[in-house]
């Protein structure tokens, strides 16, 4: 399984040892580093408490499940056990030939759905919308290996736990707008991904003037600015990723219901909140 352990390597900063490895994979010449900080540290941020938290940020509870499996495997975790490179090195580690027989496969089964199928093909369909082409060749090889081990596997029939305890999107008419505006920017509970380049889009296509800042400082710009307009892109925005959702269906296994439910129902609220005329 050096595979995933190099498609991790290749997530790190770019360095002339790249190289090498992406010709394996046929990725072509590495990106430059502009091009990593860009995507990696601007735009799609590569941890799953990001995508997987109610919170929609980094550590919280979701890097808290994640560390507890290593502790269970009587692994000290790293700092950052929710980094995805750090998370398909561990995935590699799991699928080495061992003597841990039956155990081990059941180790390397509940990480890869629990903590890898739960959002990382959601996150590889947003890369495939922002990256260059590096960086998209990579995603097609991850996706490939991911599908394999997933036949390989098999899904768990239940729902990972960092999805069944997502909350539901906040209904700004019960629970405020700050509320509403914190729940939008957790995927796990909005299914949907907002990154800084789709505020700026929406800012275009609802003819408003654009504000410099993080996301949710402009998204509540936004709101304020033209509510009915900017809550419509919204609907929009969830109607497409519902699509996307169903159409992973075979690789994302029970998690495709949970992430398409969630869209259709940020798109259901929105368009309910633009009847109301309620921001």
């Amino acid at each position: 399984m050096e595979l995933f352990r190099t498609l991790g390597v290749l997530l790190e900063p770019p360095s002339p040892d790249h190289q090498p490895l992406a010709d394996l994979l046929d990725l072509g010449p590495v990106a430059p580093e502009a091009e990593h900080t860009e995507l990696f540290l601007f735009q799609l941020y590569p941890y799953a408490s990001v995508y997987l938290g109610a919170e929609g940020m980094l550590g919280g509870e979701a890097r808290d499940r994640i560390a507890g499996f290593w502790r269970a495997l009587s692994e000290t975790p790293p700092a950052e056990p929710d980094h995805l490179a750090v998370m398909l090195a561990l995935y590699a580690q799991l699928a080495e030939p061992a003597a841990g027989g039956e155990p081990q496969r059941r180790a390397q089964r509940a990480f890869l759905c629990e903590h890898l199928l739960s959002w990382l093909p959601v996150y590889l369909a947003k890369l495939d919308c922002l990256a260059p082409t590096y960086y998209r060749r990579w995603s097609r090889v991850l996706r490939q290996a991911l599908a394999a081990e997933a036949g390989r596997l098999g899904h768990q029939e239940r729902l990972s736990l960092h999805l069944r305890q997502a909350p539901a999107l906040v209904d700004p008419r019960i629970g405020g707008s700050e509320g509403f505006l914190d729940s939008l920017l957790s995927p796990a509970r909005s299914g949907l991904i907002l990154v800084r380049d789709d505020l700026v889009r929406a800012a275009r296509e609802c003819e408003l003037a654009p504000r410099a800042g993080e996301r949710r400082f402009v998204l509540k710009a936004l709101l304020s600015q033209e509510p009915a307009a900017t809550l419509g892109w919204i609907a929009r925005e969830c109607d497409g990723w519902a699509t996307r959702h169903r159409e992973q269906a075979e690789l994302l296994g029970p998690a495709a219901h949970h992430w398409a439910g969630r869209a259709r129902a940020t798109a259901a609220l929105a368009r309910e909140l633009i009847e109301d005329g309620s921001p």
